[in-house]
């Protein structure tokens, strides 16, 4: 087992320089470690692999914070902030001590089911699964299968993360304007352009679903950002 976790680690460190991105937007070629080490780890660890169909059948009880079920990215904030599973915390496996109160602060209980992961054979997820079976959760899923999540559904951004695709060309909805969609299915945007729907936290469930109507009508760089139109200006 120790052998084993020893090889975890050091393909992790092969593989720093990429960190397992994932954004909106196509990223760079990413040197990850084999899927069949990874998975062999999880086993190692008694852990669950899942795949991006059962995350998004979770998604509605994600979406309702229904308690049920809460989701973990372990990227590091600079890739995070570009797009992310709707909802998903950001533990940084690198900086787990560091985070970790945070999410205490949530008073999640031990046995709820936390997804890990983007979809991708990285072996920062694993390294909060190591930590987190260490303080006592015991229903962790390792979403480690292909295929990578935003390949299948839309994705969150913070502000920083808006104002880069922004910055990039992408196409805002501000859906303070828009409740309905209407003033953007007008344009005619083009398919594979970035699109960032931009609403009121309070309103989240409503943004989601707004969201979930754009990348359902062909916009598959779809983005949503929780908050102030002013906070990305």
């Amino acid at each position: 087992m120790k052998k084993f976790l020893f090889l975890i680690l050091a393909l992790s460190l092969l593989s720093i320089t990429s960190i397992c991105s994932a954004q909106v937007v196509s990223g760079p070629s990413i040197a990850l470690p084999p899927a069949e080490v990874i998975l062999n780890a999880c086993k190692e660890m008694g852990v669950e692999a899942v795949g991006g169909e059962y995350v998004i059948s979770r998604m509605d009880d994600l979406i309702n914070k229904s308690g049920k079920v809460f989701i973990i990215d372990a990227r590091p904030a600079r890739t995070y902030n570009d797009g992310f599973i709707p909802t998903a915390f950001n533990m940084y496996d690198a900086k787990f001590n560091l985070i970790y109160p945070e999410l205490e602060k949530l008073n999640l209980p031990k046995d709820t089911e936390i997804l890990i992961g983007i979809g991708r054979p990285c072996p920062m997820s694993l390294g909060d699964i190591k930590r987190l079976k260490a303080k006592g959760f015991t229903n962790l899923k390792a979403f480690v299968k292909a295929p990578v999540f935003f390949e299948k559904y839309f994705s969150e951004v913070t502000a920083k993360g808006a104002k880069k695709h922004i910055s990039n060309g992408a196409v805002v909805v501000n859906l303070t304007d828009d409740a309905d969609l209407s003033k953007f299915f007008a344009t005619n945007t083009e398919k594979d352009k970035i699109v960032v729907l931009i609403g009121s936290a309070d309103n989240a469930k409503t943004n989601y679903r707004l969201a979930d109507k754009v990348y359902k009508a062909g916009y598959k760089n779809t983005a949503v950002f929780n908050g102030n139109i002013k906070d990305i200006k």
